[in-house]
């Protein structure tokens, strides 16, 4: 497996290469909010307790509520469970989010709020007084355009 690595390499520097020679024409989608949204851990495992197929309404700060489908819910492992949410109020925007339960018992969580068509989104990160954020990100950053391979 090693021996591929090069190669992969080589296709993601090209990928960064393009997208960072690329004008972007992509509109922001979370222009009106602002690029700190404060997130309870409580608002977050409500996630986790909702089954696939169900609907959902996440409040969180800043009067940004994102409400979708719960589209998948999985606990593949013991320790992570990951859970996709989509929302018609955002057409073709998922929430992805997973949970881990630590080593000590703790819970974390991480995810990412995103839409290929848009040039923003959010991250969920947990900031240093240990309260979780959805921090603004450019998804063209995160997620580079390789359509022109």
């Amino acid at each position: 497996m090693k021996h591929y690595a090069p190669y992969a390499l080589s296709v993601l520097l090209t990928c960064v290469a393009f997208t960072g020679f690329s004008q972007n024409t992509k509109p922001k989608q979370f222009d009106n909010f602002p690029a700190t949204i404060q997130c309870s851990e409580p608002e977050l495992a409500k996630v986790f307790d909702t089954p696939a197929g169900q609907n959902i309404q996440l409040v969180f700060s800043n009067n940004f509520i994102f409400q979708g489908s719960v589209k998948s819910n999985l606990a593949k492992y013991d320790n992570l469970q990951s859970a996709i949410v989509i929302s018609p109020d955002y057409p073709n925007t998922i929430f992805s989010v997973s949970r881990i339960t630590n080593a000590d018992r703790s819970t974390s969580y991480v995810g990412r709020i995103l839409n290929r068509s848009f040039f923003d989104g959010f991250e969920l990160k947990r900031n240093t007084s240990g309260s979780y954020e959805l921090l603004k990100i450019e998804t063209d950053r995160l997620v580079p355009d390789c359509a022109h391979l």
